[in-house]
């Protein structure tokens, strides 16, 4: 199977050129702040906005060097195709096509073609994939969904299940990287999220901080039980806390490189807005 650029024109500009300035400015952009670490990045938690907004959330990643990335795997929730508690899936890749060229892609061991129209439908996989696609020496891509977990000690197994599918020897080298695609808080009634009647903005920061540390810390348990008792909108959750206690696993240092709304983006205090947090983990 091919996965085809399905946003481009829609989430993204589809000409090469636009596109391209988009991310080499975006990445531009990352390394001028004074807070930039530039060291490579074995693991990542990324926005999945339209670039418009999630742009600035996923060029950290992109910022450092990734020279001797030679496979990243994409995981991200499921928006369109109803997926089972626990149940991670993915389909046969050959390759994945985006403006600024084709990504060589690999699957996993468990991948079934029944979910090929999940994958190519799943806007979530699509916006890191010409940030890929715009290095000197893009790395074979993969991709799956996990939408939902039941118990925390199933992130535990579904863990040690990924690390020994990529190879813990290649994880640890940093020659395969993990991302979890996933925005934060969604806040508003049309996301049916709305419990602070002020400083809804300063409340919703405060709390995607602190499941953004619990995620660093790989605190899977902690982090369950937060998003469990406020209700968490952060759609990715999933993804994020597999890809959390990956990274305790293979003892890596996580820290918050970015955290951002879509309201900071277009300079708007609406009431309805989705933040962003950027996790990378070294």
């Amino acid at each position: 199977m091919i996965r085809y650029a399905q946003f481009a024109g829609s989430w993204y500009p589809k000409d090469p050129r636009t596109l391209r300035q988009l991310v080499e400015k975006a990445v531009s952009d990352v390394r001028k702040k004074a807070d930039f670490q530039a060291g490579p990045c074995r693991f990542a938690v990324l926005p999945h906005a339209g670039l418009f907004y999630s742009k600035a959330g996923i060029a950290p990643f992109f910022a450092a060097d990734l020279s001797r990335v030679e496979r990243v795997l994409i995981l991200s929730p499921s928006h369109y195709a109803n997926l089972n508690e626990d149940q991670l899936v993915s389909c046969p890749l050959s390759a994945c096509q985006t403006p600024l060229g084709t990504l060589e892609a690999f699957s996993l061991p468990n991948a079934q073609d029944r979910y090929g129209s999940a994958i190519q439908a799943e806007h979530a996989l699509e916006m890191a994939l010409p940030f890929l696609a715009a290095l000197e020496h893009p790395p074979q891509v993969g991709m799956a969904l996990i939408s939902h977990f039941s118990d925390p000690h199933v992130v535990e197994a579904m863990s040690a299940t990924l690390i020994d599918q990529l190879g813990s020897q290649e994880l640890e080298a940093g020659t395969t990287a993990v991302i979890a695609s996933s925005d934060f808080t969604h806040y508003g009634p049309r996301f049916g999220y709305t419990p602070y009647q002020s400083k809804a903005q300063y409340r919703v920061k405060e709390d995607d901080l602190t499941l953004s540390h619990l995620l660093c810390e790989g605190r899977v348990t902690d982090a369950f039980a937060f998003c469990k008792a406020h209700r968490s909108t952060v759609c990715g959750y999933a993804p994020a806390m597999l890809v959390s206690l990956m990274a305790k696993k293979m003892n890596s240092m996580g820290w918050v490189a970015d955290y951002y709304t879509s309201g900071d983006v277009s300079a708007s205090d609406d009431a309805e807005f989705v933040a962003y947090s950027t996790i990378l983990w070294r």
